[in-house]
């Protein structure tokens, strides 16, 4: 059975078509770079989301041990998810592509969809953390009126 591109990229461990590993302008190889370099602003706000989310949901528990416990469960599972960006940040500044920026700061974010600038970027990494929190608050709103307490 003869192999096609994809095969043949994957058994060689290049990352082009063919075998053939992409490169930049210079010729250099392009490897892929995961270190959630997201502004200082946008992890804040994605913090306090996730704050407000599990501050909303423990007053809509009211207070019950059992309930408590399962947001207590849930935040430690949040620190996990942010812990892990953190270290893994800290190890991926020593494999960081010394042209990147050349001294500049970029006024546009890496993202999946590719480069957006502030805003966007802001808009498409903020918007479930804040409908998170909306969701919550809205729940401890609701419980605070239907509940007795």
């Amino acid at each position: 059975m003869p192999m096609d591109e994809i095969d043949v990229a994957a058994a060689t461990g290049m990352d082009g078509p063919a075998g053939r590993e992409t490169a930049d302008d210079r010729g250099a190889p392009v490897h892929e770079d995961r270190t959630f370099e997201l502004p200082g602003s946008i992890w804040a706000m994605m913090l306090l989301s996730y704050a407000v989310f599990f501050a909303a949901l423990a007053i809509a528990v009211g207070g019950t041990f059992d309930a408590v416990g399962m947001v207590v469960i849930s935040v430690c599972f949040a620190i996990m998810y942010f812990g892990t960006a953190a270290v893994m940040t800290r190890m991926a500044k020593a494999h960081r592509r010394a042209d990147r920026g050349a001294g500049r700061p970029s006024t546009e974010i890496e993202t999946l969809t590719g480069p957006l600038d502030y805003r966007a970027a802001a808009a498409q990494i903020l918007s479930v953390p804040a409908l998170f929190a909306f969701f919550a608050v809205c729940v401890a709103v609701i419980a605070g009126f239907t509940l007795p307490g």
